[in-house]
């Protein structure tokens, strides 16, 4: 049969197979048949085979009876893994970004990862064992700044940066043992996916996608939640309460056992009004729909309760509507209350079937109902990218497959071979921080060399799409070097340059490393101590520079300027010879006072020997300012000062 398509759904009480036929544009998938039949055993538990024998025995039946009813032989299929082996954890991880750039998209990309990662060990961790897990996709929940929430990291710069993820796994044993299966059965693979997957496909085509919807497929022993923002799949969950539990609550309230009281239920819930059972005492009873929907209103309650919490909890709040698939949607009143927990309007809630499905013509009669969306999925998605279901790509030289239930990235690659992100991250080189005179004084290592990431050759990043014999080379980042100040570099950043005659001078400075001489080139160390003592007056500077003092005059920025003057950084010294006025001008109370010259400097207390003021009188009363500042008696005067003696 040309453009055949064979699907089989396993589910943990039937198998499903599906037998469908392509147009020529791919438009279009034709039902053309299907096959149901049980377990007879409990070979199946949560998703995963337990018995690969029985449920070999079980997909051969159903293979055989496709055969013989269209007269074909079928050699190739796809299948899904189930929704409920799925593992969804939530992380949240931080890193300390004191002294870094800002951040950027490889960053922030490599922050994501380093949060998968972690999640994905906790996962191992917890289930205390060596099996690997495909992840199938994650979703961010919040970014941190310092703790804060923020809504995007890009550009800022802080103490600490952090991520919440919600990541969802797959045991690598799932898919092994559905391959084990197919091999057993004389079935090739070519396209696998996921149980949720599969149903979204139907239920919300890729066009929907960027609307923030929600899917779930109630089952019989679990819920699997599928939801949809920004064009894509952002998040899948799973509850642990289904149709099984309506199953239960009628055995015990009716004393049925499981399969009286499963027979009871479908029925009923087919549009039967009453049925006639007998319980486990032999007696004889007839329930009526009404009755029943009353009896399990409590567990029906229960159920989408739980639904309604998990949807609330991965979509960050309640969805702009919900799609039910799956046989447990059919249970009177869980839809009506999906609505009400979820708080949405009536007409925010349906139940999808595959009626009115403009991608699809089903020529089976009765199966059409919401419980057949899932193994039509799987035959849509095999229909549509068969032979894509793993990438073999090579990353550093070494092979691996990544399982392609999505977009698939540079970042799964390295994720799946455990490249730690630190790796991808340029730290500085390590900072030192030392003493200058007293004060702590700290010099930053040296910025690092960013990683490099090539896929096929070519620059790439984290966010990357890798198709199938991809080659990625990963150059891992390099931290910067440490931090190696010489003294001559410190000093160098520390010293005062003025400039004499017009050429620019550094003032000589004379130090100590821990108390001890040391050479200009001598590298400081963390924790060590540098004292420096610098020239600070004019005369300190023409005595160092072996500069005359006598017969010359000087002058700092165009003014003259006494030996005691302290120099600042910039200053402009001139000289010229010539003999110093023999008087020192100040102003006090704005009146002229000379003050006649001498080497050494004066003090305030001078002043009163060249002025009418009697100081003993005024004692504990005066106030004293030199230049508009505070002074004391001690305070040194120099030429051109203004004095205030109040």
């Amino acid at each position: 049969m040309v453009n055949t398509i064979f699907a089989l759904d396993i589910g943990t009480r039937t198998v499903v197979g599906v037998l469908a036929r392509g147009s020529a544009d791919r438009d279009l998938l034709e039902i053309i048949d299907m096959e149901v039949m049980e377990h007879s055993d409990r070979s199946m538990f949560d998703g995963q085979i337990h018995d690969i024998p029985k449920v070999t025995e079980v997909v051969r039946q159903v293979k055989t009876s496709l055969e013989t009813r269209n007269n074909c032989r079928l050699q190739h299929v796809s299948v899904a893994a189930a929704g409920r082996a799925l593992i969804t954890h939530r992380v949240r991880v931080a890193e300390s970004v004191e002294g870094r750039e800002p951040a950027d998209t490889t960053f922030i990309n490599s922050l994501e990862l380093k949060a998968v990662q972690e999640a994905q060990q906790q996962i191992q961790d917890t289930y205390k064992d060596n099996s690997q897990h495909y992840c199938v996709g994650y979703s961010v929940v919040d970014y941190y700044l310092d703790g804060v929430p923020i809504k995007s990291l890009e550009g800022h710069r802080g103490h600490e940066m952090g991520v919440e993820v919600i990541a969802t796994f797959l045991p690598r044993s799932v898919v092994e043992s559905l391959y084990a299966v197919m091999e057993r059965s004389g079935l090739e693979v070519i396209n696998l996916t996921l149980e949720p997957i599969a149903a979204i496909t139907l239920a919300i085509p890729e066009k929907l996608r960027m609307l923030n919807l929600a899917m779930v497929d109630i089952g019989a022993g679990t819920s699997d939640i599928a939801i949809s923002r920004n064009g894509s799949i952002s998040a899948y969950a799973m509850v642990s309460m289904a149709g099984d539990e309506v199953t239960d609550e009628i055995a015990q309230h009716f004393l049925l056992d499981f399969q009286s009281a499963e027979g009871v239920k479908r029925k009923l819930f087919s549009g039967a009004s009453s049925t006639v059972c007998r319980d486990v005492m032999g007696n004889q009873l007839t329930i009526s729909r009404e009755e029943l929907c009353e009896i399990v209103r409590p567990v029906v309650e229960r159920i989408s309760h739980s639904i309604a919490e998990s949807i609330i909890e991965y979509n960050q709040g309640p969805p702009k509507a919900l799609f039910c698939i799956g046989g447990g949607s059919l249970t009177p009143g869980i839809k009506e209350c999906l609505q009400s927990r979820l708080g949405l309007p009536e007409s925010r809630v349906g139940i999808k079937g595959l009626e009115d499905n403009e991608r699809l013509m089903v020529s089976v009669p009765g199966f059409t109902g919401p419980d057949y969306i899932t193994p039509v999925g799987i035959a849509l998605a095999g229909y549509r990218a068969a032979g894509d279901h793993f990438a073999d790509v090579t990353v550093n030289g070494k092979g691996l497959r990544l399982l392609r239930t999505r977009r698939i990235t540079v970042s799964d690659a390295l994720l799946s071979i455990g490249f730690s992100p630190r790796k991808l991250i340029p730290a500085r080189g390590e900072s030192i921080s030392f003493y200058i005179n007293g004060r702590v004084r700290e010099i930053k290592g040296e910025p690092g060399r960013p990683a490099v990431i090539r896929l096929n050759g070519q620059e790439a990043g984290l966010d990357s799409e890798l198709k199938n014999g991809d080659v990625v080379e990963v150059t891992e980042a390099a931290a910067g070097s440490p931090a190696r100040p010489t003294v001559a570099q410190v000093i160098q950043k520390e010293s005062c340059r003025v400039t004499l005659e017009g050429k620019e001078i550094a003032l000589p400075v004379k130090w100590t490393l821990n108390g001890k001489e040391a050479s200009a080139d001598e590298v400081i160390n963390d924790g060590d101590r540098l004292d420096i003592t610098r020239i600070n007056t004019l005369g300190e500077f023409i005595e160092a520079c072996g500069l005359p003092k006598k017969g010359y005059v000087y002058s700092i920025n165009g003014q003259r300027a006494d030996f005691t003057r302290r120099l600042n950084n910039g200053d402009s010294i001139s000289l010229r010879e010539g003999t110093p006025d023999r008087v020192i001008t100040v102003m006090v109370n704005g009146k002229r006072v000379d003050l006649p010259f001498r080497e050494e400097p004066y003090i305030f207390v001078d002043l009163f020997r060249y002025m009418d003021f009697d100081v003993e009188r005024a004692r504990g009363r005066i106030q004293l300012a030199i230049n508009g500042k505070k002074a004391g008696y001690t305070d040194i005067i120099r030429e051109g000062d203004s004095i205030e003696i109040m």
